[in-house]
C-alpha cells in the first residue's frame, strides 16, 4: 500500500494505491488491510480529489440494493466476499467504485486472468463522491507490454475549475485641472459649485440627521 499526494495549482490530488489480500486469505488479514486503507484515507486532506486504485481481488455484482456504491455496468452478477468489504468500505468513506459505471465490452472490463486462463474484473478504481463526475472513463488496455498476469487499467479524468469572478478595475476619472486658469472656465466652474451647494441658511436649520 502506498500514498502518493500531487500539489497542483488549483487542486491536490491523494492517491491511494492498494493489493488487498487474495480470497482464501484469513479473515483477520483481510480486516487489517480495511483498517489500515481506512487510516491511509483519513490522512489525506479533506478537499483533495482522492482516488484510489487497486487490486482488491473483488468481484462486484450488480445488486441493487449496493447502488449507487457501483454503476449498472460491473461484469458480474454477485458480488462476492471481497466485494462486500470493498462495498462497505466505499459506502463508510462516500466513495464510488467508479470502473463499474462506463459501459464496455467484457474485453475491456476484465482485469485479471487466471492460471485457467478465466478472466474476471478484480482491480477498481475509487473516487470521492464529492468529484464523482471528474472520472469519464475506465476501461483495460491488453496490449501494454507490463509483464503480468493482470491488464493494463486506465482512467481518464476531468478536472473541473471554478469560474472565478474577476473584479473589473475601474480607471479612476482624470480631471483637467489646467482649465481652471482660464478665467471663464474658473467662473462658470465656481457659479455651476455654488449652485449645486445648499444654501447657508437651509444648511444651519437642517437637523444633523438630514445633513447626513
Amino acid at each position: 500500500m502506498c500514498r502518493l499526494r500531487i500539489k497542483g495549482r488549483f487542486f491536490n490530488l491523494s492517491i491511494i494505491n492498494v493489493h488487498s489480500p487474495h480470497m482464501g486469505s484469513d479473515a483477520d488479514d483481510k480486516d487489517a488491510f480495511y483498517e489500515l486503507l481506512d487510516r491511509e484515507y483519513r490522512k489525506c486532506p479533506k478537499h483533495d480529489f482522492k482516488i484510489v486504485i487497486c487490486d482488491l481481488n473483488a468481484q462486484v455484482g450488480q445488486e441493487e440494493e449496493f447502488r449507487p456504491v457501483f454503476g449498472r455496468f460491473s461484469d458480474h452478477q454477485q458480488t462476492n466476499e471481497n466485494g462486500l468489504r470493498l462495498i462497505d468500505f466505499a459506502t463508510s468513506r462516500n466513495m464510488a467504485i467508479r470502473s463499474t459505471f462506463f459501459q464496455h465490452t467484457s474485453l475491456y472490463k476484465y482485469t485479471w486472468r487466471s492460471p485457467n486462463d478465466t478472466e474476471t474484473q478484480i482491480d477498481h478504481v475509487l473516487i470521492d463522491g464529492r468529484h464523482f463526475s471528474d472520472i469519464i472513463d475506465v476501461r483495460t488496455y491488453r496490449g501494454a507490454d507490463i509483464d503480468s498476469d493482470h491488464y493494463l487499467v486506465v482512467a481518464k479524468l476531468r478536472q473541473r475549475l471554478s469560474e472565478v469572478n474577476k473584479i473589473r478595475y475601474r480607471r479612476p476619472q482624470r480631471y483637467n485641472l489646467e482649465r481652471l486658469k482660464d478665467p471663464e472656465v474658473a467662473t462658470q466652474y465656481a457659479r455651476e459649485l455654488e449652485a449645486a451647494l445648499p444654501d447657508e441658511g437651509e444648511l444651519a436649520e437642517a437637523s444633523l440627521e438630514a445633513c447626513w
